[in-house]
């Protein structure tokens, strides 16, 4: 069904100074916090793409090509922003996995005991 944005993710995604800028372009109401739920439209808990474009353009009036565009580039932006969460989030559980490892309490197999 391809990418979904959980209501939580784009609460931190209209944070960010460039999502709001695209969406001041686009002159969406500046009562954000409660878009999501307007997108929703099928009541999932999540956004799929095709309800991020379409709703945004539903929110702010009648659609121009125009629009339509600076809808796609501010997704393609939000992906950006949670593809890089993603891999930053990776790292850090990474990061903790192999600093877990290394505190092991017990010898490693095949080293010697004295």
């Amino acid at each position: 069904s391809g990418m979904h944005i959980s209501k939580y993710e784009f609460l931190l995604i209209i944070q960010d100074a460039e999502v709001q800028s695209i969406m001041d372009d686009l002159e969406l109401p500046p009562e954000r916090a409660d878009l999501f739920d307007i997108l929703d439209a099928d009541g999932s808990g999540y956004l799929e793409v095709h309800e991020l474009i379409h709703g945004m353009l539903r929110v702010r009036g009648e659609a121009r090509k125009s629009d339509a565009v600076a809808t796609l580039l501010g997704v393609k932006a939000a992906m950006d922003l949670l593809r890089e969460q993603a891999r930053v989030l990776g790292e850090i559980q990474l990061s903790l996995s192999q600093s877990a490892t290394d505190k092991q309490p017990w010898p490693e197999v095949g080293s010697e005991c004295s």
